[in-house]
């Protein structure tokens, strides 16, 4: 019996240091700069909980700072995406979802409330002062992910249950997994590489969202470097999330907590007056809509078919480029109310280069 115990412990470490140094794995570099076989690092007593949850060192945010850096760093020979910047001042540069310093109390957040419409609220018990549930939330769950993400989950779907913060959104993490490389599309594999952004459905069954990952989380971008999105056309008049849009769109997953915001207008169309912006819309290839072809990462666009991209591309095609959630807002935290990626207050006449609206709509910035 001991053999075999012996012999299946070497099996797990050989298995182990396999996925940390294949060249199909998502994050490479030497396992422990994440894990731990104990929780005894640093001469600190074998933690009397037993071993860490999962053997790693760190939660997600956990590994996820920095002090030093907004964007990016290294953790041994692995570089780091950085989704909250704990250093004293705002960041001035992000990556693609943004920052959590503006909405974390004791950084951006100075009095526990100026900063909770700037982001998601996913440190636990830092409770939203405004709002005690998702906005234009459509499913009724008691103190789960579709309430806030600042508690753990306790109702709906089992497999959510004791989740919080980043992992309410994040739900399957699998940082071995080969998910979403920087290349053809085609390789994006479902379910069974962890979905874009390890972003799956929790509730619907072989559902997530499905993208082209910039290879360094748009730390730099511009007009040709940046991350791609799947967007579908589709009924405007249906709450809900994935079951309703029927598509792995960024959108899809987006409405799984805020499913009346893709309730516009009763006619599909779109009609007048739209009751709320419109997302997952194509945009029109006509009148001052048609102008919008140069790619501008302020206002990203979501793609109908990203079969034949083998990265970003710098063109924008009205009639088929569709309008997202992400074209007004950051997932994780911005300098500005509701998550916005500019200053809605410059949205004036002549002050085009600070609205991100004028890049849509190119002539309501010009407008005498």
């Amino acid at each position: 019996m001991k053999r075999n115990i012996l012999g299946v412990t070497i099996w797990i470490l050989a298995f182990i240091i396999g996925l940390c140094t294949s060249s199909h794995a998502r994050v490479s570099g030497v396992c422990s700069n994440c894990h731990t076989m104990h929780n005894s690092q640093n001469g600190q007593p074998v933690s009397a909980d037993g071993p860490n949850t999962n053997l790693t060192k760190y939660d997600c945010v956990g590994c996820h700072s920095s002090s030093t850096s907004s964007t990016t760093y290294q953790l041994g020979d692995s570089t780091v995406p950085v989704v909250l910047y704990t250093g004293g001042s705002a960041p001035t540069q992000y990556l693609a979802g943004g920052n959590f310093w503006w909405v974390k109390e004791g950084l951006g957040n100075t009095d526990g409330k100026i900063g909770d419409p700037k982001g998601h609220n996913v440190f636990l018990g830092e409770d939203d002062d405004f709002l005690t549930e998702a906005p234009g939330s459509s499913i009724n769950c008691t103190n789960s992910c579709h309430t806030r993400l600042s508690e753990k989950a306790q109702a709906g779907d089992p497999r959510l249950q004791g989740k919080y913060g980043c992992s309410g959104c994040h739900v399957f993490v699998r940082h071995h997994a080969n998910d979403h490389p920087n290349g053809n599309y085609n390789n994006v594999v479902g379910k069974d590489g962890g979905w874009y952004r390890y972003l799956p459905s929790p509730h619907v069954t072989n559902y997530g969202v499905e993208g082209i990952e910039d290879s360094d989380w748009q730390a730099t971008v511009s007009a040709s470097d940046h991350n791609e999105y799947l967007g579908k056309a589709t009924s405007f008049t249906n709450s809900g999330g994935f079951m309703a849009i029927g598509a792995d769109t960024m959108t899809a997953y987006c409405t799984g907590c805020h499913g009346n915001f893709h309730i516009e207008n009763a006619d599909y169309k779109g009609g007048s007056p739209w009751l709320r912006h419109p997302s997952d819309a194509v945009i029109p290839d006509r009148g001052e809509y048609a102008n919008y072809t140069t790619y501008n990462p302020l206002a990203p666009v979501a793609r109908p078919d990203l079969s034949n991209f083998n990265g970003p591309s710098a063109t924008v095609t009205p009639g088929q480029d569709m309008v997202m959630c992400l074209s007004c807002h950051r997932p994780h935290g911005s300098p500005y109310d509701d998550i916005l990626r500019w200053d809605y207050s410059q949205c004036t006449v002549g002050n085009s280069s600070e609205c991100g609206c004028f890049i849509c709509h190119t002539n309501k910035g010009t407008y005498q």
